[in-house]
């Protein structure tokens, strides 16, 4: 009796992803491949098949596609927070939109489409979209739906790591979520923000306006990156050079500019004619501290401000059930950072977190979850590992965030912190580690609130 032994390179990429068992983390190489025999095996006209990104947290990206220009297509019907979304997070199978209404698609002969997602451990991980000449019968929704929980199961064997990351990026995008929330955001400014590129976000200091801007960020431009930068050149030349080189960094994304009640008129100026010309290629993410007066105004600037308007509550006016699903996510990215994913979080630390007056915001907030996490000797963080008084830390700032002196307090912080954990406090030891004298120490833990 003859053996035939399997060679997965003799296989097609459709074949090794319909019928072998390809490793998780060859996907990426093999849906590209794969996808134009499955759009034709699908009497599909065009599509897609997205994956959360393995760079940019909590955002799906695009896998592969088939069926469309140079320039791709977007559609504004899955942006986050749309029904046809939610509908998308929630469900389990494949289901068909009709290509009326407000599912624009890019082929106008197509009468709508097929959407099923991938999901993995109840998650959404990424979806399939493929555009439809006519409503799609049962074989055709069974075929995609099956596929689906192949790359499920693929993806659900991958390592730990991967899961972490996707467990961390659903903890940012809810932060980010909840906080689009109480700004009392509407869907129709995420789409101005995507047509016409500006948006504007007030709060109060460390109210969480950075962690929306990414947010909104990646809503649309999630294959692109976010710059922060909170010091502008003063000189025309400069800056208008400086905005050029910016755009590079960004990869033409989006651009979030920080303290701007503190830019004067020729920087006003500047970034507004930057947001009127039809050449510029970023997004414009205004920050401003809430209550603060601009030192200077200049008119046209302030009115594009005005145009497209968030405002985010300090943290005193949240309520319990908004406090608590912030505090949930912060821990677990916390957790994630420091490789603590064994912990968790009793319920009376949670209501001390939520209850707790020394709390003024979520830098407060964070900083005390970081050292109870850094502090923990057990597999539960309760009371006797929080910090009741308020400290002034920072912590790990993003890495594209442009503010040298944040990073470098942000460091030290992490590090002393660590020294303090691993020698007990004992400072004498904590300065030999860290290479400074016990003089300075001292000065760094009193101008970091750590004294």
């Amino acid at each position: 009796m003859l053996k035939f032994k399997h060679f997965p390179s003799m296989l097609s990429a459709t074949e090794e992803l319909t019928w072998g068992d390809p490793d998780p983390k060859d996907l990426r190489l093999l849906l590209p491949l794969a996808f134009p025999e499955w759009l034709r095996l699908m009497d599909g006209l065009a599509g897609l098949v997205t994956l959360l990104s393995e760079s940019e947290q909590g955002t799906l990206e695009e896998a592969a596609s088939w069926g469309y220009g140079e320039e791709g297509f977007f559609y504004p019907f899955l942006a986050k927070g749309s029904s046809i979304r939610n509908k998308l997070e929630l469900s389990n199978s494949p289901f068909f939109i009709s290509g009326s209404g407000d599912a624009e698609l890019y082929r106008e002969d197509a009468m709508g489409c097929l959407l099923s997602p991938i999901r993995v451990q109840d998650k959404l991980f990424g979806f399939f979209l493929l555009e439809m000449r006519s409503v799609p019968d049962e074989r055709q929704t069974l075929l995609l739906g099956l596929f689906c929980q192949k790359i499920s199961r693929l993806l659900g064997s991958s390592s730990p790591s991967k899961m972490d990351n996707f467990k961390s990026a659903q903890a940012e995008d809810s932060l980010g979520s909840l906080l689009f929330q109480l700004s009392k955001g509407e869907n129709s400014q995420l789409e101005k923000f995507q047509k016409n590129g500006t948006i504007f976000i007030q709060g109060p200091s460390a109210s969480g306006k950075k962690t929306l801007a990414k947010w909104i960020h990646r809503q649309y431009f999630s294959d692109r990156s976010a710059l922060s930068v909170s010091v502008l050149p003063e000189q025309i030349l400069k800056l208008e050079k400086t905005l050029a080189e910016w755009e590079k960094m960004a990869q033409f994304g989006s651009i979030i500019f920080e303290n701007v009640e503190e830019y004067s008129l020729n920087q006003q100026r500047i970034l507004y004619e930057y947001s009127q010309r039809k050449t510029a290629k970023c997004r414009l993410i205004f920050l401003e501290k809430q209550g603060s007066k601009p030192k200077e105004e200049f008119i046209y600037f302030r009115s594009l401000l005005g145009e497209n308007r968030l405002e985010l509550p300090a943290w005193k006016e949240w309520g319990r059930a908004e406090k608590k699903s912030a505090i949930l996510p912060i821990f677990r990215e916390v957790c994630e950072l420091h490789g603590r994913l064994d912990l968790n979080l009793s319920q009376g630390a949670l209501d001390s977190l939520v209850g707790g007056n020394s709390y003024q915001n979520l830098e407060d907030l964070r900083n005390a979850i970081e050292e109870a996490v850094l502090n923990s000797g057990s597999g539960e963080i309760g009371n006797s590992e929080l910090n009741t008084e308020k400290a002034r830390g920072v912590s790990l700032p993003d890495p594209e965030d442009l503010d040298l002196r944040k990073a470098v307090e942000a460091v030290e912080r992490q590090k002393i912190l660590l020294a303090d954990k691993l020698f007990g406090g004992n400072q004498i030891r904590m300065a030999k580690a860290l290479g400074i004298s016990r003089g300075s120490l001292q000065y760094k833990l009193r101008n970091l609130g750590l004294g």
